[in-house]
């Protein structure tokens, strides 16, 4: 489990789902760059996953975020359940690669250069073999397979603990599984009233706004339907927020 104290960085960022916005990854860099002008010492940027699917530039999205590095900048990329998706359809197990080309894998094959038209039927069946697995695999930049693969699970920050989707507050950080934090949408979790050992900055479960709650901080707005890319600052024990809009 990473984690780090609060004097190790002057400025604290984490930036919510981006789902293949990358006009608005862009956006809320250049606000995160203005935002940390003038300001001394070394930042974090922790991005909390789903940086894939549905939106209409992903290839470009994971090549920007591979090259944003502005000076005495830390990056820390946290996994989604869209990139586990899209693990899982890399891998050789044989789960069933539906589920996620139908919800926004079929964006990312045709951002890389696939034609998911060319494996439909006469039915309007789309046919999923071994074939497309190693089309996809041999389209992906070796760096953006990297990137996928070291993706982390979680990051632990002095007071904060940044997840993808959150996690179960009924049993200690140490015990948390990896199919909760990068998939739950339970209801315990999501009670205004929950309390817990750390605060749990997530993305995955979209809102209009912001949620903020006393240890609870959900930062996906909905980037891809709302065009609203949302970010935490954190300095010191200050806390303020970007967005896009």
């Amino acid at each position: 489990m990473l984690r780090n104290k609060l004097s190790d960085y002057s400025q604290v960022f984490a930036v919510g789902d981006i789902h293949g916005c990358k006009d608005l990854l862009d956006d809320i860099h250049s606000k995160i760059v203005k935002a940390s002008k003038d300001k001394k010492g070394e930042k974090l940027i922790i991005y909390l996953g789903d940086y894939i699917d549905r939106g209409p530039d992903i290839k470009g999205t994971i090549q920007t975020l591979i090259d944003f590095n502005p000076p005495h900048f830390k990056k820390i990329f946290l996994l989604g359940n869209h990139e586990q998706m899209l693990l899982e359809f890399i891998s050789k197990s044989r789960n069933s690669p539906f589920v996620w080309i139908y919800n926004g894998g079929s964006e990312t094959l045709g951002s890389y250069g696939m034609d998911l038209s060319e494996h439909i039927d006469n039915d309007m069946d789309l046919n999923i073999d071994i074939k497309i697995k190693k089309k996809f695999i041999k389209l992906l930049p070796s760096s953006h397979l990297n990137f996928f693969n070291q993706l982390v699970i979680n990051y632990t920050y002095d007071d904060y603990f940044f997840v993808h989707a959150g996690i179960n507050p009924n049993i200690p950080i140490k015990m948390q599984e990896k199919e909760t934090m990068i998939w739950t949408r339970e209801e315990a979790f999501f009670k205004p009233t929950m309390q817990y050992s750390k605060i749990i900055v997530h993305g995955h479960t979209a809102k209009e706004k912001i949620e903020k709650f006393p240890y609870r901080i959900n930062l996906d707005t909905g980037s891809f339907y709302s065009g609203k890319l949302s970010c935490l600052l954190i300095e010191g024990k200050q806390l303020s927020f970007l967005d896009t809009l």
